[in-house]
């Protein structure tokens, strides 16, 4: 019997630390990049790179998604090479900014596409020297995942993350101290955890995602097993 599988939508949220980009990137535009993706994990899978895991171009103004999404579109079929792109926003100076995430993008690359970007009408925040700090993220993307049991998934793009689904929507503190808590309560705790929502069968579902290179469905239950039962004890 084949796997059921979900090309659908949704948000990710997650913390990382970011900072202003120190490589050249052809551009006069604020644009940062995270230091420490995946912080909660501490394999040696996330190597220290020449380009960047990803980065945040902060726009001036709160675009629709779908103006960001089609205008994404428009840059990519002009000039013919393909990269990762959602809106997002971050938290910077203590308020909410919104930007485009890139991925798979190299720093030389960055200034032709928003130029680009700049001509369909998105504008984008001065540069300026930003350093290190923690900023919660939520980023709009497009999910290819496939059901692995009653309540898990695992992401077709990316092996190494999965997800199962909970009962209710956190809040960001709520699902920091339930992370933490299942991490103590966890021999194998080797994992970073993100919350994502996403619409499956015409319903919102509620995940929390995981990335371990080494995630086998027993473990993946066992996390959900402590999620849930801290869950309870709300």
């Amino acid at each position: 019997m084949s796997k059921a599988v979900y090309n659908t939508c949704g948000t990710i949220t997650k913390k990382e630390k970011l900072r202003s980009v120190e490589s050249v990137t052809n551009s006069h535009a604020l644009i940062l990049e995270n230091i420490s993706p995946f912080p909660g994990y501490h394999g040696t899978t996330v190597p220290e790179k020449l380009e960047p895991d990803s980065m945040f171009a902060v726009t001036k103004l709160m675009h629709k998604d779908e103006v960001v999404i089609r205008a994404l579109q428009g840059v990519k079929k002009k000039l013919g090479f393909d990269f990762d792109a959602a809106p997002a926003t971050i938290n910077l100076s203590n308020e909410s900014r919104n930007a485009i995430r890139f991925k798979n993008l190299k720093y030389s690359l960055v200034g032709e596409v928003l130029k680009e970007l700049e001509n369909l009408g998105i504008a984008f925040r001065k540069a300026k020297k930003v350093s290190a700090f923690e900023s919660i993220i939520k980023v709009q993307k497009f999910f290819s995942l496939e059901e692995t049991g009653e309540f898990t998934y695992k992401d077709i793009d990316c092996d190494k993350m999965s997800y199962f689904s909970v009962p209710a929507l956190l809040r960001w503190n709520t699902f920091e101290r339930i992370t933490i808590n299942c991490k103590y309560n966890l021999d194998d705790n080797n994992f970073d955890a993100a919350m994502a929502t996403v619409y499956l069968n015409r319903c919102i579902i509620d995940l929390v995602r995981i990335y371990d290179k080494d995630t086998s469905t027993n473990k993946l239950n066992n996390i959900r097993k402590k999620y849930i039962e801290a869950l309870n004890k709300q």
